[in-house]
Order: C-alpha cells, then sequence, then structure tokens
C-alpha cells in the first residue's frame, strides 16, 4: 500500500471539497455565535465533515461507482437522483458558488475587477486546469491541495495569536448544535464526495502494484478520506475561533465578505492580499473538481458518448460563468431548498448501503424513500407553519 499516495490523495480530497461555502459558513457560525462557538462548531462537523466520509466509504465500498451506489434504489430514481445531484455541484450551483466567492476575495483589491470580467477568467482558468482530465488529481493532490492547507493555516495562526474576548451567546445551547448540523448541509459536500468518487478512484489506482482489488481500494479510500476530513476539519476549527474572538468588528459584514474582511482585520490592508489569494485558490480547486465531473456527466450520461470531452468541458464552464453573475446569495436561494431536502436520504442511503456491502443489510429502499417522505413533509410543514392559525401551530 503506498502511503505516499494515500496522502497525496488526501489532500486532493480537501482541494476538492474546500471550497465557498467551506470558507463562508464556519466563519459564519463563529461570528453569529459567540461563546456558544463549540456547539455550533460540533453540530457543523457532523454534517460537514462526518456525513461526507461516511458518503466516500459508501461509495468506494460501490468500486467507487456513484451509479452502483444509486443504483439500488432502482434505474429510475438513481438516475433522477444523479441528475438532481450533477445539477447542484455542477455549473447550476456549487460551481458557479466558488466564483462568487473568489470574486469577493479580490473584489477589496481590485475593485473595478467586476464579476461579469471576473467570471470570464476564472472560466479560461478552469479550462487550462481540466482539458487534461487525467492530470486532474495530479493538479489537486501535489500542487493545489498543500498549497491551501499552508495559506489556510498561515491565516488561521496569525488570527489566533491575539483573540478577543467572545461575545456573550444569545441563543441556547441547543439551538447553536442544531444551527451548526443544518448549516453543515449547505457545503453539498456529501453530494460532492459521491460524484468525486471517480477521481479520487483513478488517483488511488496508480498506489497499486498488481491486478486491481477493490477491497484494498475502498480501504485506501478511507484512509484518504479520513486524511482530508483531518485537515477539512482543523480548517473549520480554526476558522470558527478566528470568526469567534473578531465577533463585534465583523458583526454587520455580509457573509460572502466575511473573511475579506477579517484578512483586513488581522493582516492589515497590505498583508490581507495573502489569505484573499488563498481563499481565490481554494475556490478555483474546488471548481475545477467539480467541472471535471458535470463534464463527464454531460458527455458519458446525457449525451451518451456522442459529444467529446472538450465539448461537454466547455458548455460547462460556460454556463457557470452565467450562473455566477447571480451572486453567491441568489444562487443559494435556489439550491439550498433543494439540497435541504434530498441531503438526508442520500445520508441514509449511504449508511445502509455500506451496510449492505459490509453485513449483508437487506432493506435499501424503504429507508431511503421514508427519510425523503419525511424530509418533504417536514419542510413543507416549516414552510406554511407562519401561515396557520395560533391555535393549529
Amino acid at each position: 500500500m503506498n502511503f505516499s499516495n494515500i496522502i497525496s490523495v488526501g489532500f486532493a480530497i480537501f482541494a476538492m471539497l474546500f471550497g465557498a461555502g467551506n470558507v463562508i459558513y464556519p466563519l459564519v457560525l463563529g461570528r453569529d455565535f459567540g461563546s456558544n462557538v463549540w456547539f455550533a462548531l460540533a453540530g457543523f462537523v457532523v454534517t460537514a465533515v462526518f456525513v461526507p466520509l461516511i458518503g466516500l466509504v459508501a461509495t468506494m465500498l460501490c468500486d467507487g461507482q456513484y451509479k452502483k451506489l444509486l443504483g439500488s434504489l432502482g434505474r429510475i430514481p438513481a438516475s433522477l437522483i444523479a441528475l438532481v445531484c450533477m445539477v447542484l455541484i455542477g455549473p447550476f450551483a456549487l460551481t458557479p458558488r466558488t466564483i462568487t466567492v473568489a470574486h469577493a476575495a479580490v473584489k477589496l483589491y481590485l475593485p473595478w475587477f467586476s464579476i461579469f470580467y471576473f467570471s470570464l477568467v476564472s472560466g479560461a482558468l478552469i479550462f487550462c486546469a481540466t482539458v487534461k482530465q487525467s492530470k486532474v488529481i495530479d493538479i489537486l493532490g501535489t500542487f493545489l491541495g498543500p498549497i491551501k492547507v499552508g495559506l489556510l493555516l498561515i491565516v488561521i495562526i496569525k488570527g489566533l495569536l491575539n483573540p478577543h474576548e467572545l461575545l456573550p451567546a444569545t441563543a441556547p445551547i441547543l439551538d447553536s448544535f442544531f444551527t451548526g448540523l443544518t448549516t453543515g448541509y449547505a457545503t453539498g459536500d456529501l453530494l460532492a464526495v459521491i460524484f468525486f468518487s471517480g477521481l479520487i478512484l483513478s488517483g488511488l489506482r496508480k498506489g497499486i502494484d498488481g491486478a486491481l482489488d477493490y477491497k484494498k481500494l475502498a480501504i485506501m479510500g478511507l484512509l484518504s478520506g479520513l486524511v482530508g476530513a483531518f485537515l477539512i476539519g482543523l480548517v473549520y476549527t480554526g476558522f470558527c475561533l478566528v470568526a469567534a474572538f473578531n465577533g463585534a468588528q465583523i458583526a454587520n459584514v455580509a457573509d460572502g465578505d466575511i473573511f475579506s474582511e477579517l484578512s483586513r482585520i488581522i493582516l492589515g490592508n497590505v498583508g490581507g492580499v495573502l489569505p484573499n489569494i488563498t481563499v481565490a485558490i481554494s475556490c478555483f480547486a474546488t471548481a475545477v473538481a467539480l467541472t471535471v465531473v458535470f463534464a463527464t456527466y454531460l458527455q458519458k450520461e446525457v449525451f451518451a458518448g456522442k459529444l467529446s470531452y472538450r465539448v461537454a468541458l466547455i458548455t460547462t464552464i460556460t454556463i457557470s460563468t452565467i450562473m455566477s453573475n447571480l451572486g453567491f446569495s441568489g444562487i443559494m436561494k435556489v439550491t439550498m431548498p433543494v439540497i435541504s431536502l434530498i441531503y438526508p436520504a442520500l445520508l441514509v442511503l449511504a449508511l445502509v448501503q455500506s451496510a449492505h456491502v459490509l453485513f449483508g443489510f437487506k432493506w435499501i429502499k424503504v429507508p431511503v424513500f421514508a427519510t425523503f417522505a419525511v424530509t418533504v413533509v417536514m419542510y413543507y410543514w416549516s414552510y406554511i407553519t407562519p401561515f396557520l392559525p395560533a391555535v393549529l401551530v
């Protein structure tokens, strides 16, 4: 077993997953929950670190094939879920979101660089990094991943050296925990990691000598996932604490601009250039992985191989560029309801499918469809509750 390859793929997993929402949401939690930051962080780590790790393991146990994981629900449900997930992680949601956050990181220093022109430049750079599909894991694992970790740790360490007093919490402890729990859904990492597994698998195969052994691949996938999860959890913790210790200074800052403002507070106007470059690199790395996944899906599944990879890639990047002009909040208003509805069912699918492979558990469809039904009812109820008479609520 090649442990250097496991570490490299672990960095690649971190690089792929740590993008736009992963920057913004832990900072928002740290700012908003003050002295309850640890409880909010605990909830966030459950859904933003452990849940994606479960999804990765489940997919690896299905030979790294998301179609095999989803296929246990039946052909039609699997196709519909794959389509919805691809739309979410692809050019209509998570990919353009990374572009908007990267733009927020640089606009403080380049105010004339509008989101329109920034999205065009970003699209060109993404194309250059993804046109050679086989090189993506190498680029992420050996180059972008380590750079991201190093730069983010510099920001976190500097931010924690001079902490301010934590603001008193205004929310109860349980509310803090459950807000962190639901906020973790918004990262979309469970969706992403299921469909990243093909890229991850291709990187892991380089570490296996001799005949291909999917059991060995699954073990290596778990180890790489643990490396990636540790790095992500470490950065989440640092971001949450840095924001909490500077809560008073960023109390009225818009969510998408928190990191840029914190950078200015901690490092000054000049020193803040470094962390903002870090965010731009983080978002770029995630956009690269998301773009490859969707372009491959477009080429092989939607057009059944009749479309070249390069044309699919250009189409994907074009849509992402257009959607990014909606801005971070505009994209999330459209996508967050769908993510909230599908996330619990996917988590249950990952759990029961893993139990099926490891222990021969028979029931897969019933728990997943029941979870989805309950989620829909709860979401619908929360939506109509404000409009009901008090006596009914």
